[in-house]
């Protein structure tokens, strides 16, 4: 394989050109987007690739450029863009005059993208509302997951047109290749140029006059029209089979002891640091403080919400951020999945930091992942944390790209469906650890598919873990609030037991295999027999 920008993730940032794309869009971002407001009042257009006095200088490969455009707001770019160029969309309008890479448009609300050039893959992507056009054609997936919206592209696109869209319309004059509207549950394609036999579950037919007309009437503005030729391609009403995997861990982590390293045992109410920290992205900015070490998950930040808490009883509570899918306190960490990803404008720039669950969204190359995190970081307070998710199994190449992309944290999520033993991981996490992250700043993290307790969390540190992410028992305000209080003491009390009077002192020396199938696929010492079963010495 060619080494380059899009495959190498090992040569950490010692390719200039990679790093300086990023400095590059991060910089015309700063400087663009602050002046939307004013030029919206004024009715102003910006541009992009040209000088002050009108001499083109056309940008190449930038990425991430103009997030979140508002109502009004009209950009023009000149260049060969690269990915995720005006994503998140809010009702602007965005011409690039050339070629453009993945993701373009990307989960659009409102705004309308144009490219006189080639569209690379995923355009359109998760788009809610407005209007993408292309003259010259477009890469596989162009509207994937689309539940709102326009699509008129001009020339030939490439396969899974459609793929996977709830709503809205696409129109391609031109000829599209195979899986045209695959897995799609809603929304009408229409193609006027060779198309391949539909997938299973989609439905072929000619316009209807009626339909036709509809269709020329949008395309008026495009001084185009169809033809009597043109196909238009449905789900029907076949019932569709979907299939589910349930395959999970085998076990927990009550197999794995915790014993002191010749330390003697503190009294009672001798104090104790259990404080975890999550660093900002420079070494002076702010970090997320953690009281204990855990990052409990709820669905919804509005539960959290102690406005009433007049008696003080929800101390914990206040104190402990929490990882949300939607409406997060300003102390809370939001994720950022297929979904929320669609309410990033409004979450982005009240929340201490971000989570990306990169198992939810399509897999993407180096190039691309910076994309996406030159748009968030444009859209979140600068110093803020960004995390990446990603399941146990991929957790080399987890950590090799996190390092690569130089985000604050990398957590791995042990129910990813391979089925790994809980126990099974803590020497996969530490080897890949010493490998990938070993002269990095970036902290990792584990999350359980359990409601972890004390012992849970002592047995993660040791192992490597600097934070595990875990579900509370109930969602409950009270309950949470009485199960941080007694994870917390729980914690110290284990730290008591073991001798040590801060959480930073754990090894994984203080760690010990109860039985034997814990001992072969962790490579702990064994209870009793005090060292790794043979078989994690042999060459």
């Amino acid at each position: 394989m060619t080494r380059g920008y899009l495959t190498d993730i090992h040569r950490h940032r010692n390719m200039a050109g990679a790093q300086d794309v990023v400095e590059r869009s991060m910089s015309i971002n700063a400087k663009f987007l602050p002046r939307l407001k004013a030029a919206v009042e004024q009715n102003a257009l910006l541009r992009i690739g040209w000088t002050g006095s009108g001499e083109e200088v056309p940008k190449n490969g930038e990425v991430g450029l103009c997030p979140g455009i508002p109502e009004g707001a009209r950009i023009k770019a000149l260049g060969k863009l690269g990915s995720w160029t005006s994503p998140f969309g809010a009702g602007g309008r965005f011409n690039v005059e050339g070629e453009v890479g993945s993701f373009f448009g990307a989960y659009n609300n409102g705004s309308t993208v144009t490219c006189t050039g080639f569209i690379g893959r995923c355009g359109g992507f998760m788009m809610q509302e407005g209007t993408l056009v292309g003259s010259e054609g477009a890469d596989t997936d162009l509207g994937m997951f689309m539940s709102e919206g326009t699509i008129f592209v001009q020339g030939q696109v490439g396969s899974r047109l459609g793929n996977g869209m709830t709503g809205g319309l696409i129109i391609i004059q031109g000829d599209v290749e195979e899986d045209v509207g695959i897995a799609m549950k809603g929304g009408r394609i229409i193609i006027e140029g060779r198309c391949p036999t539909p997938p299973l579950g989609i439905s072929l037919r000619p316009l209807k006059a009626k339909e036709l007309k509809e269709i020329n009437s949008i395309l008026l503005d495009y001084d185009t029209v169809l033809s009597d030729d043109a196909l238009c391609l449905e789900p029907n009403d076949e019932i569709g089979l979907e299939v589910q995997s349930n395959h999970v861990s085998s076990g927990d982590l009550s197999t794995i002891g915790l014993v002191p390293m010749g330390e003697q045992t503190l009294i009672e109410n001798h104090p104790v640091d259990t404080v975890a920290f999550i660093p900002g992205t420079e070494e002076e900015a702010p970090a997320i403080m953690l009281p204990i070490p855990i990052l409990p998950r709820i669905p919804d930040g509005n539960l959290l919400r102690t406005e009433d808490n007049s008696s003080g009883r929800l101390t914990r509570i206040q104190s402990q951020p929490f990882l949300v899918i939607e409406n997060p306190r300003p102390i809370d960490i939001v994720q950022l999945n297929l979904q929320s990803l669609c309410n990033l404008i409004s979450t982005a720039p009240v929340v201490s930091g971000v989570c990306i669950d990169m198992d939810s969204l399509p897999s993407m190359n180096p190039e691309e992942i910076d994309g996406l995190l030159v748009a968030i970081r444009t859209l979140m307070t600068t110093q803020s944390p960004i995390m990446t998710l990603q399941g146990i199994s991929r957790i080399q190449s987890h950590h090799q790209s996190s390092a690569y992309h130089e985000v604050q944290a990398a957590i791995s999520r042990i129910e990813d469906g391979s089925g790994t033993p809980e126990a099974a991981t803590l020497p996969i996490m530490g080897r890949s650890k010493k490998n990938e992250l070993d002269k990095t700043s970036v902290i990792t993290a584990l999350e359980f598919g359990f409601t972890s307790d004390a012992h849970d969390v002592v047995v993660a540190r040791c192992a490597g873990a600097d934070f595990v992410i875990t579900e509370p028992p109930m969602l409950e305000i009270d309950d949470i609030e009485y199960w941080l209080q007694g994870l917390t003491i729980d914690l110290q009390n284990t730290l008591r037991n073991l001798g040590l009077d801060s959480i930073d002192i754990l090894q994984r020396s203080h760690l010990r295999a109860l039985d034997h199938d814990t001992a072969s696929v962790s490579g702990l010492r064994m209870s009793g027999y005090e060292r790794p079963l043979p078989h994690w010495f042999a060459r």
